[in-house]
């Protein structure tokens, strides 16, 4: 397989639905807990609203609903849930250690999760190995994305211009969040999500470079900056 990168000296990957096919588990939980209070909450209502932003998004949600703040317990039960559903079903995307094992310049994970959920997610489909050390989260900017921060961060804590950073993406949040920081985007459609809620010409809308279906496929030579 070759280098999906050689014109890039920075790749930047999600990992909600780029390295973890995470996406339909945690929006289902989403589903569990937001419809009691609005039965409207579906599961593709839940990932239109949510993929690829933080959590600070669903608080916001489920405050709003409930005209109250969001109690220690409530973000407690959320997180207890959410967990025990990625350690009974999360695997990886396919291809995405082969992929990485390719890459021939610098690497990291921008994620809108936290860094406890980061790690978790990583651990249990055996990629820790392939990324400790090298992960930035949310929590470390004032502005999730769509915001460029993160992935601003990144760049610089890795010593790269944003021009020469490839960003690899699932969401149109984090498209839109790419291409805000003057970075090259991929849309990667890989993830199961993908069959609930099509977002492949979102993606290509919010500023999409290329599109591709699976690791295997983003393999290929990209497109010269």
């Amino acid at each position: 397989m070759r280098s999906p990168h050689p014109d890039f000296d920075l790749v930047i990957l999600d990992c909600d639905g780029v390295l973890v096919d995470s996406e339909t588990i945690s929006c289902r939980t989403l589903v569990d807990i937001l419809s009691p209070f609005d039965p409207s909450y579906d599961l593709e209502t839940v990932m239109r609203r949510y993929l690829g932003r933080p959590a600070s998004a669903v608080i916001e949600d489920y405050e709003r609903m409930t005209g109250r703040p969001a109690s220690a317990d409530f973000t407690r039960d959320w997180r207890a849930r959410l967990f025990a559903a990625f350690r009974s079903d999360l695997q990886p995307v396919a291809g995405v250690r082969e992929a990485v094992a390719t890459f021939g310049s610098d690497y990291c994970v921008a994620s809108s999760s936290d860094e406890e959920r980061i790690e978790i997610c990583l651990r249990k489909t055996a990629l820790w190995d392939l990324f400790e050390g090298r992960i930035f989260s949310t929590t470390r900017v004032q502005r999730g994305k769509p915001a460029p921060d993160l992935f601003l961060l990144a760049a610089s804590e890795r010593g790269v211009a944003p021009e020469r950073c490839l960003v690899i993406e699932d969401s149109v949040s984090g498209v839109t969040a790419a291409k805000a920081a003057g970075m090259t985007a991929y849309g990667l459609a890989a993830g199961s999500h993908f069959a609930v809620l099509d977002q492949r010409q979102a993606l290509l809308a919010a500023g999409a470079d290329r599109l591709f279906e699976s690791w295997r496929n983003l393999a290929l030579a990209p497109v010269a900056i």
